[in-house]
């Protein structure tokens, strides 16, 4: 499975997890309209069976520990499904004028260029098992490049260019 439908199933279970949640509440609220929806009595203990953990004094450390590890990588995983730590921003333009200088090489897969904060072009070529790496490296350095550097407005940026190359 791809990083980006892993990512949309995941994000599409948790808002299904705060809908069903929020609609579970409201729900609560409705059948009791003067009810509070939490018993104040659970947060003083007086209800509570205090004794369960007496013998087990490593269980309560042990279960905050393993909380704030779920809520941490939960955080990380959506912090990067929704992007926020790439760098950069996407130029279309570049990759039209990235496509354009590629046309005619075999086994393309996937292209995009991003233009870095500090001025520079980040520029990333997927290709199939099929492409002749050489031939693509060649139009790169003789054409590609600059056509792209023109395109985005920065003639003198420097780029660095990722070439993924597919082995299945």
């Amino acid at each position: 499975m791809r990083a980006r439908v892993g990512n949309r199933v995941g994000l599409c279970l948790v808002g299904l997890a705060l809908v069903a949640g929020g609609v579970g509440l409201l729900t609560a609220v409705r059948r009791r309209p003067g009810a509070a929806l939490i018993d104040a009595s659970l947060i003083d203990g007086s209800t509570l069976d205090t004794h369960v953990l007496d013998d087990k004094p490593w269980a309560l450390p042990l279960l905050a520990g393993a909380s704030m590890l779920i809520a941490l990588v939960a955080t990380r995983w959506l912090v990067l499904a929704l992007g926020w730590g790439r760098i950069g921003s996407r130029t279309g333009a570049g990759v039209a004028m990235l496509g354009v200088a590629l046309k005619g090489v075999d086994g393309i897969g996937r292209i995009s260029v991003r233009l870095v904060r500090d001025g520079r072009l980040r520029v990333s070529v997927s290709l199939q098992k099929q492409a002749d790496p050489r031939q693509v490296v060649r139009r790169l350095d003789e054409s590609a490049i600059s056509r792209v550097r023109r395109a985005v407005g920065r003639a003198d940026a420097l780029a660095v260019v990722r070439l993924h190359v597919r082995r299945r």
